[in-house]
């Protein structure tokens, strides 16, 4: 019995068509979650609000710092982006408001997602830690009284897409400045150590959100 050969000229369109079937089914999946991390009221708080400074010592990179300032604005439209994304209810959400509101009221906060190319220096939440983690404003120095680590979590990630998979994630508070809430003034948060200073200056307006992971760069050569 003779085979009959396989038409080349079919192959090309049987991939063709394959692929089209391929991207027709993925099309029909919806993004998630909704609404989207980078659209929306809280991806333009967030945008407005946050910072990054990356430190070399030459070619070396050595840290990153990029920081949210938790303004009452930030917060109200992180909750609310939070209420969508996790169907809380509107009691659930007044609540949320409320306790958003008595922290603001209390003290200035930063979320602060950190690297270090030095393990040893990852350290800003130690009671000896070698960061000075202070807000300069108004001629004045007001030091930070809390750092501490928190989990990285989808809901955290989603919410400040800028944190990477080595970087440490932090919670600084403060005391209010004596000239008055941060909120509309150009200010300074600044770590400093050994290794140098990461000033992020907040105050005038980005041409582009920081709103995705810095990636570090490896060691250069010596």
């Amino acid at each position: 019995m003779t085979r009959s050969k396989p038409n080349p000229a079919r192959s090309p369109l049987l991939a063709a068509a394959v692929a089209a079937a391929a991207l027709a089914s993925a099309a029909c999946h919806p993004r998630q979650p909704l609404p989207v991390t980078r659209e929306g009221e809280w991806a333009q708080a967030r945008g407005d609000a946050t910072r990054r400074f990356v430190l070399y010592d030459s070619f070396d990179h050595r840290a990153t710092a990029t920081a949210t300032h938790l303004t009452l604005a930030v917060r109200e439209a992180r909750a609310r982006r939070l209420a969508e994304w996790l169907g809380w209810t509107e009691q659930e959400l007044a609540a949320r408001l409320a306790q958003e509101r008595k922290e603001y009221a209390e003290r200035e906060e930063f979320m602060l997602s950190f690297f270090a190319a030095d393990s040893r220096a990852q350290d800003l939440d130690a009671p000896e830690s070698v960061w000075r983690v202070a807000v300069k404003v108004d001629g004045a120095d007001v030091l930070a009284t809390r750092v501490t680590s928190i989990d990285s979590d989808a809901n955290l990630v989603a919410l400040f897409p800028y944190v990477g998979p080595f970087d440490v994630a932090y919670r600084v508070l403060l005391p209010r400045p004596p000239s008055g809430e941060l909120a509309g003034k150009p200010f300074v948060l600044e770590l400093a150590s050994g290794l140098g200073k990461l000033p992020l200056e907040f105050g005038e307006a980005l041409a582009k959100p920081v709103d995705r992971a810095w990636e570090p760069v490896p060691p250069a050569s010596k």
